[in-house]
């Protein structure tokens, strides 16, 4: 095991489109999978609006993202986790720009998600987020 360079990282969290967003619930851990969005120095992602998740951020922004790949037998694997402060994005501009670079991410065409906007725009516990790449570390098996 080994651990990543920062260029690995980019490139691994690059290369994915589907991670774990880890919030705090009370006392307990909450995680969900989302698809993301990555643009060099920020992910982007977002949850059902007035869901658990989104009540979990909205009390506490620390949030963690684990990314990980592996093959089946576990002899190459990575795995990269982002620790940061979530941004929740509320101004059109942001969440456009949000969905875009998860669309792009995800190889489609950069509309394909603009008529979320509309929905989460002026929800008060919308659930649009921005996660900076303040702190992150990651590791492989060589």
């Amino acid at each position: 095991m080994r651990s990543m360079t920062q260029q690995e990282i980019v490139e691994f969290i690059q290369f994915w489109t589907w991670g774990t967003l880890i919030a705090v619930d009370g006392s307990a851990p909450y995680a969900i999978e989302v698809s993301y969005g990555f643009d060099g120095s920020f992910i982007y992602c977002g949850s059902r609006p007035g869901g658990k998740m989104a009540r979990c951020v909205l009390r506490s922004p620390f949030v963690a993202f684990k990314i990980c790949d592996s093959d089946r037998s576990y002899a190459r694997w990575r795995a990269v986790i982002v620790e940061a402060k979530a941004e929740r994005l509320t101004a059109y501009d942001d969440i456009l720009y949000s969905v875009r670079c998860i669309a792009r991410q995800r190889g489609l065409p950069e509309r394909a998600f603009d008529n979320i906007v509309a929905r989460v725009l002026n929800h008060p516990e919308s659930n649009s987020l921005r996660i900076p790449l303040s702190q992150v570390s990651g590791v492989t098996s060589g």
